[in-house]
């Protein structure tokens, strides 16, 4: 016994002694240092110089309606009243000539479909703008105050927004303007945004009818996923229902077959977010139906999982081509750049960045791209070598081209958050070990690394309107096919 309590004894101490070392040793050239507005990290400093933020809204009524006996819930207008803290004075305009947008044309795609209790589908709830507030809050703190992003208090001279025009999505970011400023505007928040049948800050089938195809691709593939008919069995035990039918539906046979994983998530995480009851064994499958919702869209939204990063560019290649004309005119525009999107924004943008966990982003749900500009130590190009081409644009795209300039390449860096946490990039592209030396961090990258990644997919409006006709020239026609139905 002696020998052997003295042998665990040793094993102990070797492995305290080994952990010791590590912690005082191999990472002493390794201190990521974070503070507002300043990273200081192993063998270079650098001052945040830009924030792009890409957030869904917040809680709302449900887009779909799946019934059970076990639970229901009454959505009456009560539920959508604004939250006085929320509400700042706005001025809705039109991207392109900024003429005041007529309210009574927005979200006339919701505004048929009643609830139980009379209130539309898709519209943010109280509950909703309070979330949206709070991220306002956390935004603050992150980014404002002496030697950070923005000034502290706010001015609204140092943000620029733009939001889909979806009633929610406007609320949501006057919500979050109202939580950064704490309501005390100057003067009222100009809000741009484009009309809904040519919007591209999400996957929109009337701007691009291509998307029926990955649609049809997509749900064919579904049909042989494993787990997601035995994950609609299980939906079907928990809610007591023979099928799993969307009340609001209006396809001929929908009572015969069971509707997508996700609209059943839909209606009951809204119930959930607004404190309705809910059926009691429902919730014990939240990590199934949060996974297999999250890849029936991306599967409708990109086609067949093999084919999901080829058809990012018909997807969200306007978006990342915004986020990179943003980054190559940071010197230029505002320092805070907000975007009220959507989830089938956020999911084909995880995945362009390869950081997908396909899980559905929670209401409030925020990518952040962080740009910092380098104030100290070894070049990028000095331990990486010299930019060869910086057109990293195919010739097909000519419009798309952002003329990056070497001194930008050199000095930029990037870190990506998503619900607040910073992502491994560095170690999930596979950069060189040299990057992660400079930083002794896997979340800060060159910007380099971000334009080769995300350039083969942005396009202008332009070259995405060119490429989406010319798709749809050479296609069969599709048919009655709606596209995805998350929005």
């Amino acid at each position: 016994m002696c020998v052997r309590d003295r042998f665990y004894r040793l094993c102990f101490i070797i492995t305290v002694g080994v952990c010791l070392y590590k912690l005082l040793f191999s990472r002493s050239t390794h201190v990521v240092v974070h503070l507002k507005g300043i990273a200081s990290l192993s063998k270079i400093n650098l001052k945040l110089v830009q924030v792009q933020v890409f957030f869904r809204h917040g809680a709302r009524t449900p887009l779909h309606y799946i019934k059970s006996s076990l639970a229901d819930c009454v959505w009456t207008p009560d539920s959508t009243k604004d939250a006085p803290e929320t509400v700042i004075p706005i001025e809705h305009v039109d991207i392109f000539d900024q003429t005041p947008v007529d309210e009574d044309t927005v979200d006339l795609t919701y505004k048929p479909y009643k609830l139980p209790g009379g209130e539309s589908i898709g519209m943010l709830t109280t509950v909703g703008q309070k979330e949206l507030y709070q991220l306002g809050i956390r935004l603050r703190k992150e980014y404002a105050g002496a030697d950070n992003l923005i000034s502290d208090p706010v001015n609204l001279a140092e943000i620029q927004v733009r939001s889909t025009r979806v009633g929610r999505n406007i609320k949501s970011l006057r919500s979050l303007i109202a939580g950064m400023t704490e309501g005390h505007v100057e003067k009222p928040l100009v809000i741009p945004t484009m009309r809904f049948e040519e919007d591209v800050l999400f996957p929109n089938t009337q701007t691009c009818p291509w998307l029926k195809k990955m649609f049809i691709e997509g749900t064919e593939e579904l049909k042989t996923c494993p787990g997601l008919s035995t994950l609609k069995k299980k939906l079907r035990e928990a809610l007591r229902v023979d099928h799993l039918i969307d009340e609001l539906e209006d396809e001929e046979g929908k009572e015969s077959r069971d509707c997508q994983v996700y609209y059943v998530r839909d209606d009951y995480i809204a119930r959930k977010h607004n404190n309705f009851p809910l059926p009691p064994t429902l919730s014990a499958l939240d990590p199934e139906v949060d996974h297999f919702s999250a890849v029936e869209l991306l599967s409708e939204l990109l086609g067949a999982r093999r084919n999901w990063t080829a058809n990012l560019d018909v997807n969200i290649g306007p978006v990342l081509h915004i986020i990179l004309s943003k980054i190559r005119a940071y010197a230029d525009i505002p320092p805070l750049q907000l975007m009220a999107v959507h989830d089938s924004t956020l999911l084909p943008l995880l995945c362009a960045l390869d950081c997908c966990d396909e899980i559905w982003p929670p209401f409030g749900a925020d990518i952040i791209f962080e740009i910092y500009s380098q104030t100290s130590g070894s070049s990028v190009s000095e331990f990486l070598g010299p930019v060869k081409d910086t057109n990293f644009t195919s010739n097909d795209n000519i419009d798309s081209k952002i003329d990056w300039t070497t001194d930008i390449l050199d000095n930029l860096w990037v870190r990506v958050r998503y619900l607040g946490k910073g992502q491994p990039l560095a170690s999930l592209w596979n950069l060189p070990e040299s990057v992660h030396r400079m930083t002794g961090s896997n979340e800060f990258i060159p910007l380099r690394y971000v334009v080769q990644k995300l350039t083969p997919f942005a396009l202008s409006l332009t070259d995405y309107r060119i490429k989406c006709q010319s798709l749809m020239d050479d296609a069969e026609p599709a048919g009655k096919i709606h596209g995805a139905k998350n929005l």
